[in-house]
């Protein structure tokens, strides 16, 4: 089972250094660096240092767009947005919505371009991390309706809005896939979906562009009984081993209320019986110094850690 970390990098490779130090001492596998526009701009050394430090340190480094073009993931601030407002969701009323959209060509043009930069700075992996339904009328998805299914997305039934939006998803992951396989085939291609889109998970499982897919259950603040986690788990397993893809699975170590920190750990090992191809926690130090934190988080990780220092042995 390989295990890893999110990780969101500091700019200076000092820094870089002593957190991925840390987290090959957990004895993970895979370090996955979640960036924000800025970073490919002005923050540069968060894209550029890291993939060789992380080898050096012995970590595969997997790379994340985290919050870009204000599509999922915390820090939603972009400026690539402020820049090109035709790239914008576009409400029913025609009002702006504050994300980009998957089936826009200029937000397609600018995930293959950030691809390409972290594809040259030697990243091992690329992951497309919950890509989800979105309610969106701009042009782009007005022609795509148009051309998927020969009418007018304003006026469509309820039933064939639902099958456009889950075929958006699909679309949106398919292209990216298919791009990095056409134009940087060292890359391995990886997947998020949550549970609340199970529906996609059967498609998304298909798509011969993606080499890796898994789900993340965080129902670390939720009263639910952790063993219902298990046939999800095992659906996406099945699907997994039935397209020939990796599977990963998700524990949380972010957002964790006090007192809970001890059933995200449940969480952890529940997963790692389950046994799937990897096991990833989001996010190193429990999130510490963001909005995402845990309420104890020296609590939250010290648990976490143990969690993956044992799902290796």
């Amino acid at each position: 089972m390989r295990t890893g970390v999110s990780y969101l990098p500091p700019h200076n490779p000092r820094h870089i250094r002593t957190d991925l130090r840390d987290i090959r001492a957990l004895g993970c596998d895979d370090v996955l660096a979640a960036y924000q526009e800025n970073d490919a701009v002005y923050f540069t050394g968060k894209i550029d240092l890291l993939p060789a430090i992380a080898r050096e340190e012995g970590l595969r480094p997997i790379a994340i767009f985290w919050g870009g073009l204000n599509f999922f993931g915390g820090g939603r601030s972009s400026q690539f947005l402020l820049a090109h407002p035709e790239a914008h969701q576009v409400m029913r009323d025609g009002s702006w919505h504050a994300g980009g959209c998957y089936l826009n060509p200029i937000c397609l043009g600018e995930i293959r371009a950030f691809i390409d930069r972290i594809a040259h700075a030697g990243f091992a992996g690329f992951f497309v991390d919950e890509p989800s339904l979105m309610e969106c009328h701009c042009a782009a998805c007005r022609d795509a309706f148009a051309r998927w299914y020969e009418g007018d997305l304003a006026s469509a039934p309820a039933p064939q809005v639902a099958a456009f939006r889950r075929r958006s998803v699909l679309h949106y992951i398919e292209t990216i896939t298919d791009y990095i396989r056409a134009t940087h085939p060292r890359l391995e291609t990886m997947c998020c979906l949550m549970p609340s889109d199970r529906d996609l998970w059967t498609d998304v499982a298909a798509l011969r562009g993606l080499d890796c897919l898994g789900t993340d259950l965080y129902w670390a603040n939720d009263a639910r009984d952790l063993e219902e986690m298990r046939p999800y788990v095992r659906e996406m397993a099945a699907l997994c081993r039935k397209h020939g893809k990796v599977h990963q699975e998700w524990f949380q170590c972010w957002g964790i209320a006090a007192g809970n920190e001890e059933r995200a750990a449940a969480q952890a090992r529940l997963l790692a019986s389950e046994r799937p191809d990897a096991l990833y926690t989001w996010a190193f130090n429990a999130q510490l110094g963001t909005s995402e934190s845990c309420s104890n988080p020296t609590l939250a990780w010290s648990l976490a850690a143990a969690a993956l220092r044992a799902a290796k042995l």
